[in-house]
């Protein structure tokens, strides 16, 4: 028998039991009478010419008892965590089964079931071992404790209306508000209440949180611009004061609303004229030049995708929190708006003309430029058409013209609400010369014929009027025909309603003054001509007015 082969012999004469390895100094007598008993141990082995790691493989096998992922049945739940992958590491099976499935793959692709018969044991404990090793780290130890711990907090819901406070800001300074990234999100849809009013409870505490993380990061900055900032704001003059401000605005918005309301609340009080001229000059130049934006109204807090709020910011607290800060000032800042100009209605009344002027010119410049509160402040410059002093109504009237120039398609909504201001129960004989004189000036199109129809239905209804009243050598009878021949041309009204008008014409030829009478022969010559029946009556008519009123 040759050297190579009394190993083998040996192994087969002598079967083993797996020895455990211990460090136990008192357990080192037991694990002798186990190596005798077995007639294996590590001197043999490195007699034979093994080393210390074929004694460590060889003496986990046995053929004797079932194996079970690669170990003993019933070790597997006494081995402690990491023992049996230090284990595994030791053994080195990764050459082994790699070169094991390069040759093998054929056959095992026929017959795996008889492969694996043929495959020694040692090697299918070595594959079992590895598979073992795999499954281990894939399927991550369960634990009693742990799940239910899992359990619970995935039965927990998060509170979607929870506060949490931020150390940094979320909203970065600098620009436009209106320009950033979800200032334009808006929806038509009604909103639940509850919604809304618990979303802009957050918004609120969001936005308090975020002013203060702006004041604290400003108050520790260190240099000579800010400290002479806050050192002007709060002990400057009163244009120093106004001035800062505005610079602190300008830089941030968001973070500034404080000096909004500051300012408001100058142009509000009581006392000083001049303050709150200046206050008021200040304010409206910061609205349009800082604050609102070309193309849009501020929206109201209730207006925003909030039953979408978390679809659009994808989970993300941060960016859900950005639009509600966000959402919120421009909410603040529309009641703000607001405010201010109900402080212009008062300031239109008051007894100085300077104020009730800077007052009307500040609404006009408001509404030529921005598209905020358009409505009330149109209603102010329409009502001050009706002034009691001539300078303050002709004013309105000719900052009105210069709105139409700037913006023509407003021309049916100031006729409506002229319409309402002459159609007004308390509204003075004064105030409609004035608004039928602006209305018999809009410059019409072809374009335009209904407002035209409007216009001349408007002034054949307050033509009557007159008649009755026998008012006719007023000069609303004359403003009425003039809008009549100016708006003719443009309409496409039937000649019915004009006809209807006729006789009346010719019988006040006679006996109103003589622009009115020229006024009243020219409507006549229009209507007689788009129908082509110039009657005799025309002709005599217009040779007594020319007779009487010229040649005598």
């Amino acid at each position: 028998m040759s050297a190579d082969q009394e190993p083998l012999e040996f192994l087969a004469k002598n079967p083993w039991r797996p020895k455990e390895v211990t460090e136990d100094p008192d357990e080192e007598d037991e694990e002798d009478s186990d190596e005798a008993k077995n007639g294996f141990s590590l001197e043999e082995v490195l007699r034979l010419g093994g080393t210390k790691q074929d004694y460590l493989m060889l003496a986990t096998l046995d053929e004797n008892e079932e194996v079970v992922d690669g170990g003993k049945k019933g070790t597997i739940d006494d081995l402690q965590q990491g023992e049996l992958e230090a284990f595994i590491q030791n053994l080195n099976l990764a050459k082994y089964s790699k070169s094991l499935i390069e040759e093998d793959e054929p056959e095992k692709k026929e017959n795996t079931s008889k492969k694996e018969a043929k495959l020694p044991k040692v090697e299918n404990k070595k594959q079992k071992a590895a598979e073992g090793k795999k499954k281990n780290k894939s399927v991550p130890e369960q634990h009693p404790e742990s799940s239910t711990v899992f359990k619970a907090k995935r039965d927990k819901q998060p509170d979607a209306f929870e506060f949490l406070e931020r150390q940094a800001l979320l909203l970065k300074p600098g620009g436009k508000w209106y320009d950033m990234e979800y200032s334009g999100e808006f929806s038509l849809e009604p909103q639940p209440w509850d919604v809304v009013s618990k979303y802009k409870a957050l918004a609120e505490k969001l936005y308090e949180q975020e002013v203060g993380l702006f004041k604290n990061k400003t108050s520790n900055q260190k240099g000579g611009s800010s400290t002479w900032m806050k050192a002007i704001v709060s002990s400057g003059t009163l244009a120093d004061r106004m001035a800062a401000m505005i610079l602190l605005i300008q830089d941030d918005a968001v973070h500034t609303l404080q000096f909004v309301e500051t300012l408001l609340s100058l142009v509000r009080k009581k006392g000083s004229k001049q303050q709150c001229l200046m206050a008021l000059d200040t304010f409206k130049e910061l609205l349009i030049t800082d604050l609102l934006p070309d193309s849009r109204k501020l929206r109201l807090f209730s207006q925003r995708p909030l039953h979408k709020l978390e679809e659009l910011s994808s989970g993300n607290k941060d960016s859900r929190d950005r639009r509600l800060i966000l959402w919120y000032y421009e909410h603040q800042l529309k009641h703000l708006v607001a405010e201010f100009v109900q402080v212009l209605e008062t300031l239109s009344h008051d007894s100085l003309v300077t104020t009730k002027t800077r007052a009307l010119v500040a609404a006009h410049e408001l509404l030529c430029d921005k598209p905020e509160e358009e409505k009330a402040l149109l209603v102010q410059v329409i009502n001050k058409l009706g002034d009691p002093q001539n300078r303050i109504a002709t004013k309105a009237s000719h900052l009105l013209e210069v709105l139409l120039r700037k913006h023509p398609n407003m021309k049916g909504v100031v006729c409506g609400e002229l319409e309402r201001l002459l159609f007004r129960s308390n509204i003075s004989p004064k105030a409609q010369y004035y608004a039928i004189c602006f209305l018999n000036q809009m410059v019409l199109s072809h374009e335009e014929s209904e407002l035209a129809n409007k216009l001349i239905t408007l002034y054949f209804c307050f033509f009557r009027t007159c008649i009755k009243k026998k008012d006719i050598e007023s000069k609303m009878l004359s403003a009425i025909l003039t809008g009549v021949n100016r708006a003719y041309p443009y309409s496409q009204i039937g000649d019915d309603r004009v006809r209807e008008q006729v006789d009346t014409l010719f019988k006040v030829l006679h006996v109103v003054n003589f622009n009115t009478s020229v006024q009243a022969l020219m409507l006549l010559f229009q209507v007689m001509n788009s129908q082509q029946t110039i009657s005799d009556r025309y002709y005599t008519a217009l040779y007594k007015v020319f007779k009487c009123d010229y040649w005598m």
